[in-house]
């Protein structure tokens, strides 16, 4: 093996290890490695292979900025980018993005996501192998932070989706709204945390509530749709049981919004009305040049339509059935 004039990957993720205070035994046991291997990797014996590399940056919860500096990884040599801007603006992005998510780092993810939107004309779930089973490997286990949270919503994942098993989905939503659930209460007890840290805990809980009700109000499955109607009134339960300072405008909205799709949901008289008052009272906030913009945003509170477009009929249907037998139960 010739030596490298750098530190060999497996040393450094074993210093960010030891700085965190995290037992080796315990990373050990996570990516399925001996003592022994893990040193060898340490002192640049032998390469640590890709798929243990990213799971041992999801274990140790990293940063890229940590490991920005690694300019190779294992026999592909292979270039990690600190921004977008460093990438090589000549690369053809028709190939797998592996240079730009092989860390599993989050904002490593949702750039190759971006770019891969951007750079092919391939439908939006139509991901290289190693892209989708990195998206998985990150999202269908493990904390759902407000990192993780955004790269579902940059997703744009309805229900029905090829990039994960109903079965994957559903585990998806439920850790997400265990997270809401220790979101909401947190919010009541903060304590010391930081300006910072509580503004990650709103936005955290606002974008995975409003993620959860537009993947669970797209199913077109009728049978689906009443299997899942119950779990959608939990969504909208925990939307009313979440509060937010006055000065989290977008935290608040977002919750309106969904207390507003109730409504048309059960096609309450007063929908339209209120829906047409929630927009000009964002739109206030915007300048007239702005407003078309907005409203042609993707996922966002501004889109035209929110309702109609998100919200699927089969759903509306089931989800006006479970109320009714809630009201006669």
């Amino acid at each position: 093996m010739t030596k490298s004039k750098t530190k060999p990957i497996g040393y450094h993720l074993n210093e960010i290890r030891k700085n965190k205070c995290i037992k080796l035994s315990n990373l050990l046991n996570y990516i399925h490695v001996s003592n022994s291997t893990w040193y060898r990797y340490v002192k640049g014996e032998s390469d640590i292979t890709t798929t243990q590399f990213l799971h041992t940056v999801r274990f140790l919860r990293t940063t890229f900025s940590e490991v920005a500096h690694i300019q190779t990884l294992t026999e592909k040599k292979l270039s990690l980018y600190n921004t977008i801007n460093q990438m090589n603006a000549t690369t053809n992005y028709q190939i797998p993005l592996n240079e730009f998510y092989l860390t599993h780092n989050i904002e490593c993810l949702k750039s190759a996501v971006e770019l891969y939107h951007i750079s092919s004309s391939a439908r939006d779930y139509d991901f290289p192998l190693d892209l989708s089973d990195a998206l998985k490997s990150v999202l269908i286990s493990g904390e759902y932070g407000l990192e993780e949270v955004n790269l579902l919503i940059l997703l744009r994942l309805d229900f029905n989706n090829s990039l994960f098993k109903e079965s994957e989905f559903i585990n998806i939503i439920h850790n997400l709204l265990a997270t809401i659930k220790q979101n909401i209460y947190a919010t009541k007890s903060f304590g010391d945390l930081s300006a910072a840290q509580q503004s990650n805990v709103y936005y955290n809980q606002s974008l995975a509530l409003r993620f959860t009700f537009c993947a669970l109000a797209s199913i077109k499955s009728i049978g689906k749709a009443n299997h899942y109607a119950p779990l959608l009134s939990q969504v909208i339960h925990l939307n009313r049981e979440a509060t937010y300072p006055s000065r989290f405008l977008y935290c608040f909205a977002s919750q309106k919004l969904i207390k507003i799709s109730e409504q048309y949901l059960l096609e309450a008289p007063n929908y339209q009305q209120e829906y047409a008052a929630f927009r000009n009272a964002l739109f206030t906030f915007y300048p007239d040049n702005y407003k078309k913009a907005l409203e042609n945003l993707d996922y966002d509170l501004f889109s035209d339509n929110f309702c109609e477009t998100t919200i699927s009929y089969e759903m509306k249907n089931a989800y006006q059935q479970y109320i009714d037998k809630q009201k006669i139960n």
